[in-house]
């Protein structure tokens, strides 16, 4: 998904230069979209030119983000309960 702060525009590309970003983007663990960017970026700096950075986005839970299921312990399954009342441990089939 975009982030709502990049600029989206179409972009028309010859097959084999397309072909050619999506094996070095690949390669070096990228999207295309952050290929072409980064390439973008490398040219305008072999010219002189700087673009300023644009702040990372954030990523993640929001800070004092509360689990929305009180059941879930943090780290792992919590137990469940079978019919009888008892609880199992994770994992374990149900009574029978």
């Amino acid at each position: 998904m975009a982030s709502p702060a990049k600029k989206q525009f179409p972009l028309r590309l010859d097959p084999a230069l397309w072909d050619e970003i999506e094996r070095l983007a690949a390669r070096e663990l990228r999207s295309s979209n952050a290929q072409i960017e980064l390439l973008l970026r490398e040219a305008l700096k072999r010219r002189g030119i700087k673009p300023a950075e644009s702040p990372a986005p954030r990523r993640g839970r929001p800070p004092g983000a509360v689990d929305e299921d009180p059941t879930r312990e943090a780290g792992g399954e919590t137990g469940a309960e079978d019919p009888a009342g008892e609880t199992r441990p994770p994992g374990e089939g149900s009574a029978a």
